[in-house]
């Protein structure tokens, strides 16, 4: 009876020795599933928006920041930390002469510096800067914010003089006001202004010249536009009508556009 008990004890001890042996064989052979190595991708600090930059806005400190970005895929222009690692003190105390959105790379030919004239720096080629005197009652009543597009109504007096009849007409569509008084989209804060006494628009020079022509003959208001129907590639149609005016004593018209 000793005898069978021992010699299952030596078989169970046997089996248990040729199991440990299996797993410590298969523990040290290699595995045959391939191995990855991670391609390592060289990465520079790029300068970038922290936040929203309106155009006009002066830039400081903080609203830059420095970013990884992938060196081979670093924007054109874009200014990098290990060309120009104090950029940021830099660049702080310029201007912005076009928004810039935050995370997007800063670019130098979006600023400008605050010593050089603001208002035809932000000026697009070929377009022109005019004020025009507006009262509380002539633009939605402060509504209306540097940045965005209105059309322009002249009212004046028909018929002969000191009669009571009055005529309105559109003779601009579709133009961007670039300040309220000296407020500009960058530097205002609120979601209106006080109403301001004179806006300034941004035309193409026939434009001005009717404006010029037209506040000389009456009062000029200024309407909102939806953001809808304000998109900058509007069609430029001409509106019929125009604005009469006398020069050198002959009468004439001038045609008025959007």
């Amino acid at each position: 009876m000793k005898i069978a008990r021992l010699a299952i004890l030596g078989v169970s001890l046997g089996a248990g020795l040729l199991v440990a042996r299996m797993v410590m064989t298969s523990d040290s052979e290699p595995s045959s599933e391939p191995v990855v190595v991670a391609e390592s991708v060289e990465k520079d600090e790029v300068l970038v928006a922290g936040r929203d930059i309106e155009l006009g806005q002066h830039v400081s400190e903080a609203d830059l920041a420095w970013t990884n970005w992938p060196r081979d895929l670093t924007p054109l222009n874009a200014i990098l930390r290990s060309d120009r690692p104090d950029a940021i003190g830099e660049i702080a105390g310029r201007i912005a002469k076009a928004p810039v959105y935050s995370g997007e790379p800063l670019r130098e030919e979006r600023l400008i510096s605050s010593d050089r004239g603001f208002m035809s720096s932000i000026l697009p080629k070929g377009k022109r800067a005019i004020a025009v005197s507006v009262e509380a009652l002539t633009s939605a009543g402060g509504f209306i914010l540097p940045g965005d597009k209105v059309d322009v109504i002249l009212t004046r007096q028909s018929g002969q003089r000191g009669g009571n009849n009055f005529t309105s007409e559109t003779i601009l569509q579709n133009v961007r006001v670039l300040a309220i008084d000296t407020i500009t989209a960058g530097e205002q804060e609120e979601k209106a202004l006080p109403p301001g006494q004179t806006a300034t628009l941004e035309l193409v020079p026939n434009q001005a010249e009717v404006v010029a022509q037209a506040t000389q003959l009456g009062t000029i208001s200024l309407v909102l536009r939806s953001v809808e129907d304000s998109a900058d590639d509007a069609e430029q149609d001409v509106i019929g009508g125009g604005v009469n005016f006398v020069k050198f004593g002959v009468t004439g018209q001038m045609q008025t556009q959007r």
